[in-house]
């Protein structure tokens, strides 16, 4: 089966769940290559490196939302700011372990995120991404 996409990018400062992310996504052969960053800043930086090359960029980036120094919403924020081919090139899609109702309501409203899902990430979601 050939792989839906050509790149996805994960950012969780938990190292295992980044791991166990992109290995899931790995196995079932969703796409052809993860990015894994364990700092928001870090993947917010390759995205600048990278906005002028396309076959660089992710078509979606899984983001945490708690992370020290740069949270899952301070990432977005900046997201906001790239230009327009990189904004429409990725999309957003929280994984996250928040029970908070206003973190939940806030990454449901912003039209910016495509997804929320909780962690950890199943199989059933993953392989719903091949049908969208």
């Amino acid at each position: 089966m050939t792989p839906r996409f050509n790149k996805l990018m994960v950012i969780d400062d938990n190292q295992f769940d980044c791991y166990i992310t992109a290995k899931l996504i790995t196995n079932i052969n969703l796409t052809n290559e993860v990015l894994e960053f364990n700092s928001a800043e870090l993947a917010l930086q390759y995205l600048v490196e990278n906005q002028n090359d396309p076959t660089m960029l992710p078509e979606i980036i899984f983001l945490d939302i708690y992370m020290p120094i740069m949270d899952g919403f301070d990432f977005i924020n900046m997201f906001k700011l790239l230009p327009e081919t990189v904004i429409n090139h990725c999309e957003l899609c929280i994984v996250s372990t928040t029970v908070d109702d206003y973190h939940i309501y806030k990454a449901k409203i912003d039209e910016s995120i495509r997804l929320f899902t909780s962690k950890p990430i199943s199989v059933e979601f993953l392989q719903s991404l091949t049908k969208n």
